[in-house]
């Protein structure tokens, strides 16, 4: 996989696909004035969480801010909680005897967690508890930042899917399987923080492109990548071209979301508007 994304990138590249920038510019195609994309990484050690004054200004100049989910509406953080819980399982129940009592031993052990009172909930949930730990930090976010500036600035904020949509995709593989990757992501703790730790690193250098063709070569993930990644980027665009139409709106993603040929900058760029890096 990882060879096809190089020979990919050798024959596509452009001085596009090159540009480093969190924060990108969308304007033409009829738009009356430009909006603006950025991308995140949901959760950020302190040192690393410092939006760029260019970007608040931008969120402040916007009509209006969409998230990949609307975490300002109660009724979709109430889904959420409702979709971190397995249904009438628990992780005891989708692991053999060996694999439950090594990951009960790594919760205790490296997050001082029962592993038993925490079993009901749905294993990349288990997973998302490790990240403190990858991080070495208590993390922040940057869309609890974006959200907070947009409720000071009194900005509408939108979601560009559901939760229960997003959850839905996330569910996909079963509960088996998601129990198998966490099981493998722990059984290969220091492989695992060692691939998270180059996402961050290319996160820190703005390296859109580079962070889709990370992606791109993660083989435990290859079947589920056009689920997570590309089907709802291409969802998202009449939801963007629809609210880029009314006004000027700041959107911030996942990073993940933006490079490459199915990421929405390019699905932006097909459509005929003009993409520029900030």
């Amino acid at each position: 996989m990882l060879r096809v994304v190089v020979l990919f990138c050798l024959l596509t590249g452009s001085a596009f696909a090159q540009q480093k920038s969190l924060l990108w510019e969308v304007s033409g195609n009829g738009l009356k004035q430009p909006s603006y994309l950025y991308g995140t990484f949901h959760l950020l050690c302190q040192k690393d969480l410092k939006i760029s004054p260019t970007a608040m200004e931008k969120l402040k100049d916007a009509g209006q801010m969409y998230l990949e989910i609307d975490m300002d509406d109660p009724q979709e953080m109430s889904s959420m909680m409702n979709n971190m819980y397995l249904k009438g399982q628990t992780l005891k129940d989708l692991t053999d005897s060996t694999d439950y009592a090594f990951l009960s031993r790594f919760y205790q052990d490296s997050l001082h967690i029962s592993l038993a009172a925490v079993g009901k909930m749905k294993p990349f949930m288990l997973m998302s508890l490790l990240y403190p730990k990858l991080l070495g930090c208590s993390p922040g976010s940057p869309e609890l930042v974006f959200m907070q500036a947009a409720s000071t600035a009194k900005k509408p904020i939108m979601g560009l899917e559901k939760a229960a949509d997003q959850f839905a995709v996330i569910d996909k593989p079963g509960p088996k399987k998601t129990a198998e990757q966490l099981v493998k992501f722990v059984r290969e703790y220091e492989k695992s923080r060692n691939e998270f730790n180059e996402m961050l690193d290319l996160y820190r250098q703005q390296d859109v492109e580079a962070l889709y063709r990370l992606t791109e070569s993660q083989p435990d993930y290859a079947d589920q990548i056009e689920d997570l990644l590309w089907n709802r980027n291409a969802n998202w665009i009449g939801v963007l071209e629809k609210a880029m139409a009314e006004k000027a709106t700041f959107v911030a993603v996942g990073a993940g979301h933006l490079g490459g040929p199915k990421g929405v900058l390019a699905l932006l760029r097909a459509k005929g508007y003009q993409i520029r890096a900030l």
